[in-house]
């Protein structure tokens, strides 16, 4: 046989300790939606930075076919445009220059400039073209407005230079 010895005295109260746990997971839960809420934000301005560099990267890529275009069709205005900067709109094949205020957004929040040097120590004896696409974004500064961008180079030569034998 077994005998089960029974208390007599009351539990003792716990009214406190479920408010404090209730708390605590109150506070784990707000911690880990926190973490979460961060990482997919992150992620997102991540996303759209690798877009706007891609999408600059292509503008880029298109000026210098553009430029390499007006090289073999009229090689007297390309070497005319030496040692200046230019600024190239979206949907145009014509060169403007930068005036003091320089380009403005000239393809959506892009800014696609170029830059003709002659002689330069990468293209000796050619052209050189640098295409700079710049944007902004949150990150950007008031002083640094397009403190993103993507610069492309490419030397040009005349291929329709006639050579003489003496």
């Amino acid at each position: 046989m077994k005998f089960y010895c029974l208390s007599l005295r009351k539990p003792e109260k716990q009214n406190g300790q479920t408010l404090i746990e209730a708390l605590v997971a109150l506070g784990a839960a707000v911690i880990v939606l926190s973490a979460i809420t961060v990482a997919v934000i992150s992620a997102l301005n991540n996303v759209q930075y690798t877009k706007n560099q891609n999408q600059a990267t292509q503008y880029a890529q298109q000026a210098i076919e553009i430029m390499r275009q007006i090289g073999q069709s009229d090689w007297a205005y390309l070497s005319s445009k030496v040692n200046k900067n230019y600024c190239l709109p979206e949907g145009s094949n014509t060169l403007e220059d930068i005036s003091a205020n320089g380009c403005g957004q000239n393809i959506g929040i892009f800014v696609r400039e170029v830059d003709i040097e002659q002689n330069s120590q990468s293209c000796s004896g050619n052209i050189s073209i640098t295409v700079t696409v710049r944007w902004s974004d949150g990150k950007c500064s008031l002083s640094n407005p397009y403190c993103h961008k993507v610069n492309l180079n490419s030397c040009l030569s005349n291929r329709n230079v006639n050579i003489t034998a003496p």
